[in-house]
């Protein structure tokens, strides 16, 4: 029986069945013909992987005010077929290492993340994530930590941190976020042997210790390991963001760094004022770039708005 549901939990939404295929279709079919899988399979997990569509419409509400359930029900799709495309390229790189194109926005912020002695880049579930920091670690000869959220199917995590690895020569490794200490500790020693982290910070989930912000006018609970982390090693946070511009292009958006000072006050003033910076940078590129946001769970905590 349990051999029954490990084998049934291969083909679930977020199952391991269906990375392995797009591994095989990469390898096995030609390039012209990416488009036709992609768009199935794009219908396809718009009708069934229905809780990530509803929180994507959720969230779309709050980012678009005034918008029409049914206008942002195909905004959900065009944002389904994008992640499609993000996932495929990071693939399509695993194994061919053909060449992307991208712009860098920010320039000199890369530069001084890239030879940074210890920093944390802050990111969101948005454009290629894991793409682009497989590319910075080879232009800069720099390895990267990155903290994702569990997965929930523990192939699926082996397949991704594998290919995480693999995409980055393994100079990329992959940590996951738990409500345990020991990852903290490990982070924080890390940055202080000058080490870059990477953290995704547009949402928090399970235990993981939490701080409210402000996005669009709303409560939110974002994650408040980056900005402990940065005022515990004095390090600055580097917005960093990833956005897919057409086939095989992207945008790398740097944004000016964040600087938890230590001012005095207690320590959560010191941190509420860098997450409300963070936040206002986030609900900028969310609003300019809402179709490659792929936090496929509810953003808004409540909608006690204004107090």
């Amino acid at each position: 029986m349990n051999s029954s549901r490990t084998w049934l939990r291969r083909f679930a939404v977020r199952g391991v069945f269906w990375r392995e295929y797009l591994d095989w279709a990469i390898i096995n079919l030609p390039f012209y013909f990416y488009p036709i899988p992609l768009i199935f399979w794009t219908f396809f997990f718009f009708f069934f992987a229905a809780p990530a569509r509803r929180a994507i419409v959720t969230n779309l509400s709050v980012i678009l005010p005034g918008s029409s359930r049914a206008m942002n029900h195909l905004r959900a799709f065009r944002t389904l077929y994008n992640f499609a495309w993000t996932i495929s390229e990071a693939a399509i790189y695993k194994f061919t290492r053909e060449e992307f194109a991208y712009q860098i926005i920010g320039a000199p912020w890369l530069d001084q993340l890239a030879t940074a002695q210890g920093a944390i880049v802050l990111t969101a579930h948005m454009g290629n994530y894991d793409l682009g920091a497989a590319l910075f670690a080879q232009k800069f000869n720099r390895e990267i930590r990155m903290v994702r959220a569990p997965e929930p199917d523990r192939q699926t995590a082996e397949h991704l941190s594998s290919s995480l690895e693999q995409t980055g020569e393994g100079a990329v490794k992959v940590d996951y976020n738990t409500a345990g200490a020991l990852l903290s500790f490990d982070l924080l020693n890390a940055i202080r042997r000058g080490e870059i982290v990477s953290i995704q910070g547009d949402r928090a989930e399970g235990d993981v210790g939490q701080i409210d912000g402000r996005l669009f006018g709303k409560k939110v609970r974002l994650p408040n390991g980056p900005f402990v982390l940065a005022l515990a090693a004095q390090v600055p946070i580097y917005p960093l963001f990833i956005a897919r511009s057409g086939y095989r292009s992207y945008e790398v958006i740097v944004r000016e760094p964040i600087v938890v000072v230590r001012s005095g006050q207690s320590r959560e003033d010191d941190i509420a004022e860098a997450v409300a910076n963070w936040c206002a940078i986030l609900e900028q590129l969310l609003a300019e770039r809402w179709d490659q946001w792929f936090a496929f769970t509810p953003l808004v905590l409540s909608d006690e708005t204004q107090h």
